[in-house]
């Protein structure tokens, strides 16, 4: 496998333009020897990817006892650490990001009674792609502060 170097502002700007447009994410958790998935409505501050749920859900359940959760949508695949959101500031902010987003779903469902917001801060972004005839993955190592392309098959 090949690895080339990226500009890492160059490729947060691309990611954080994905994450902007998205409507729709998988989020997959685990806890236990049980993984699941579901589709999400998320919003982004920068890179930092949120999400409100019910409190008493099982995905609620699977983060509470294991914070590592994986996020897909179309060529982006996601690892991430969550925790609940205690500050009310984080709130707001997500708050105001949602309804301007997912009209719709702020007027169903913030404000329920338990419903939780979710602040999931990323580890490792990659966008797959297909260039010059070869498959390759774009990685934001958000840890190392790096940005690189994998060429998956050299040929």
């Amino acid at each position: 496998m090949t690895v080339n170097t990226l500009d890492v502002i160059a490729l947060t700007a691309e990611i954080t333009g994905k994450l902007e447009a998205n409507q729709n994410t998988t989020l997959a958790t685990s806890a236990g020897n049980k993984v699941t998935a579901r589709s999400m409505a998320i919003v982004n501050d920068g890179l930092t990817i949120m999400f409100q749920t019910v409190g008493y859900s099982e995905k609620m359940r699977q983060i509470k006892a294991n914070p590592n959760v994986a996020f897909s949508s179309g060529n982006m695949q996601i690892e991430a650490v969550a925790r609940v959101a205690s500050d009310p500031g984080e709130i707001t902010a997500f708050v105001e990001l949602f309804k301007v987003k997912f009209p719709r779903y702020y007027e169903t469902y913030t404000g329920l009674p338990d419903e939780t917001t979710v602040i999931c801060e990323p580890i490792k972004f990659k966008l797959y792609k297909f260039l010059d005839g070869k498959p390759c993955a774009d990685v934001l190592d958000i840890k190392e502060n790096m940005a690189y392309r994998e060429v998956l098959i050299d040929a």
